[in-house]
């Protein structure tokens, strides 16, 4: 491998190439009085969050740079070789573990009081050493690797290092004391990067089905337009958004794995695109943001205490989340934008007053890096998608009281509107999403193909106006979802292809809304022995499930840590004791100073047992599995009250 030299006029030219480098010292220092107001876009996050990103990053900065191999001997000098970033992650042919290099330049060039890195010749040369190795994995057209070795060109690999790279080229030549020579490499790896990502077909069918893959891609399109008044970057910009907007967001929300990710993978597209309406205020991405939070307004529903939100996962094709970040786009600016991302920023939420009282109280006394978790803040210092990610550019931190959020917060369709059917149909991998809200339930319901190995099919969600949510079902694991298991047959990840829908599904507009009175939706899951009846009236789901065995029936409740149970009218402490038997479960609610009741109803006595499977919100999934008997039509009925 070959590396670019370091420059004669650096003052590392006193140590010999054929000596290790030698580590740079830590030389951070707290020092209040370094910071005044006019610092105030650089600590207003750390104020706000609580949360010492600058400051955690300038107190690891020695630590990273140390990290990179300085051993001329090594068959890896150059590469970072800490295995702190991107945990568990190894191999120095995987430019993915080279992103923490960015950091090194942000030290480097950034010319302030309270940083004492910048034009350091020592870390310069780190710099230069790990850059050099990086800009050295790229593949012959331009692709770098990640999993597959030396020489291969995947997209995730790629398009990362391109937002990273192009903010080091950007940092560098409006320094311009770094080497002229690898400047120049780095600005010839940046276009021979983007070319490949633009022009391989697989690259961008790759960012199709995994949209926040090609964010990156994007977002150095612009830069570089924006870095060099080139008009072929503005027009490449240009067509491959709109591919990208055409074929990753082909209904409400971005594709990852050809299903879902609602505030999960789909998080870092959030935030990618964020930071690229920042800099572009480009309509399109206003527009698809737009439709993306509809999406999270009828995917996730929302409890009485108006903060506790529980997210449908049953179509999420790579995750099953199951704690709500409570933030929304880049440090919340979407929400400056869009009054449908504002019901979910629920984080740092206060008045103009009290954010003022937070940075001035940061700047008397600055929040020093904590030092009992020195692992966490050099992670937090590598990576940019950390819960508080990295700064890139000094661009704020925007809030909201919480009388907006509550007031947006009403405007959700199912908190708005008694009454609505969503169906979406996405020709990629055959999925169909329905939504449907009635004066005393809202449900949504899955069907088509499962793709990838998370998605399963049926129930996704139940939730009672006044009440909360009682069902929440995922894919991620068989004991966690709403299925019916005979012998070794389960409706689990089974496809449901056979369902005869309404005529006024047949020509759904892209907002999904369509006219539909009661819904009722059979399906035999391919013939395995099972058949279910779905049935959506104004005041209950109403599922029907006939085998051809003795099964079992499946049902994922969400019960609060403070619910309370009673069977046929008799209390029930469940959490002493997990069998079940009778007919009627009722379920007694406090929330939000609000007391609801809900009610599961079988059309016959039953047996079984409630295990709780995971936590969640204010509570946890209990599993309710019950015993069908063979060839009779088992009711399991849903309804508030």
């Amino acid at each position: 491998m070959t590396f670019i030299s370091l420059s004669p006029t650096s003052a590392q030219t006193s140590t010999a190439p054929e000596k290790n480098l030698p580590p740079l010292t830590n030389r951070f220092q707290l020092k209040k009085e370094q910071w005044t107001m006019a610092d105030k876009a650089w600590f207003e996050r750390d104020a706000i969050t609580g949360e010492p990103d600058v400051v955690a990053t300038l107190a690891t900065v020695a630590s990273l740079a140390n990290t990179i191999d300085g051993d001329p001997n090594s068959p890896t000098y150059g590469w970072q070789k800490s295995n702190l970033y991107r945990h568990g992650i190894s191999g120095p042919t995987n430019a993915r573990l080279m992103e923490p290099v960015y950091t090194l330049a942000w030290a480097y060039t950034l010319n302030k009081p309270w940083n004492p890195y910048y034009h350091d010749a020592l870390l310069r040369a780190r710099l230069e050493l790990g850059l050099s190795y990086w800009l050295n994995l790229q593949g012959k057209d331009g692709g770098f690797p990640e999993n597959r070795g030396k020489g291969a060109q995947e997209l995730p690999p790629t398009s990362f290092s391109l937002e990273f790279l192009v903010e080091i080229h950007a940092m560098l030549d409006s320094d311009g004391t770094v080497n002229s020579e690898l400047r120049e490499h780095l600005r010839n790896s940046i276009e021979r990067a983007i070319t490949w990502v633009v022009t391989d077909e697989g690259a961008r069918n790759q960012g199709h089905r995994f949209s926040n893959q090609y964010c990156g891609a994007l977002y150095s399109m612009y830069r570089m337009w924006q870095l060099t008044k080139e008009t072929k970057w503005k027009t490449m910009f240009d067509s491959s958004l709109d591919d990208w907007l055409k074929n990753g967001q082909p209904s409400l929300f971005w594709l990852e794995g050809n299903g879902v990710e609602t505030f999960a993978y789909s998080q870092v597209t959030e935030w990618e695109m964020d930071r690229l309406l920042i800099l572009s205020k480009d309509p399109r991405i206003l527009d698809s943001f737009r439709k993306y939070y509809r999406w999270c307004g009828l995917n996730t529903v929302v409890e009485n205490d108006g903060r506790t939100f529980v997210m449908d996962v049953a179509g999420h094709a790579r995750t099953t989340p199951n704690k709500f970040p409570g933030l929304v786009g880049y440090y919340n600016h979407i929400l400056s934008q869009l009054p449908e991302a504002r019901p979910f920023a629920i984080r740092y939420e206060m008045t103009p007053a009290e954010r003022e009282r937070r940075i001035e109280n940061c700047l008397k006394n600055p929040i020093p890096p904590k030092t009992t978790d020195a692992v966490r803040d050099l992670t937090a210092a590598y990576h940019p998608f950390h819960n508080y990610p990295m700064v890139f550019e000094p661009l704020g931190m925007w809030t909201q009281t919480e009388q907006e959020q509550r007031a947006a917060l009403q405007k959700l369709p199912p908190m708005s509107q008694q009454r609505f059917t969503r169906y979406f149909s996405v020709p990629v991998g055959q999925d169909h999403y329905l939504f449907a809200r009635r004066p005393g339930v809202y449900t949504t319901l899955h069907w088509g193909k499962p793709d990838g190995n998370r998605q399963t099919k049926g129930v996704g969600l139940v939730w009672l106006p006044g009440f909360g949510t009682l069902v929440r079902s995922a894919g991620d694991d068989a004991k966690n979802a709403y299925s019916t298991i005979m012998g070794q047959q389960s409706t689990f990840r089974k496809p449901i292809l056979d369902f005869q829908l309404p005529k006024s599904f047949e020509n759904a507009p892209a907002s999904g809304e369509v006219e539909a009175g009661d819904l009722q939706f059979t399906s035999n899951f391919d013939g395995i022995g099972i058949t279910k009846n779905y049935k959506i009236t104004d005041n209950t789901l109403e599922v029907t499930t006939r085998t051809k065995e003795a099964a079992t029936e499946q049902i994922p409740l969400y019960l609060d840590a403070d619910d309370t149970l009673t069977v046929d009218g008799k209390d029930w402490n469940y959490k002493a004791d997990a069998a079940f038997a009778g007919r009627t479960l009722r379920v007694k609610r406090v929330c939000g100073g609000k007391t609801a009741y809900a009610t599961l109803k079988f059309g016959a006595d039953t047996t079984g047992t409630l295990q709780r499977s995971y936590d969640l919100a204010r509570g946890g999934i209990f599993v309710l599995s019950v015993a069908v008997p063979a060839d009779t039509d088992f009711i399991t009925c849903i309804h508030k009250g």
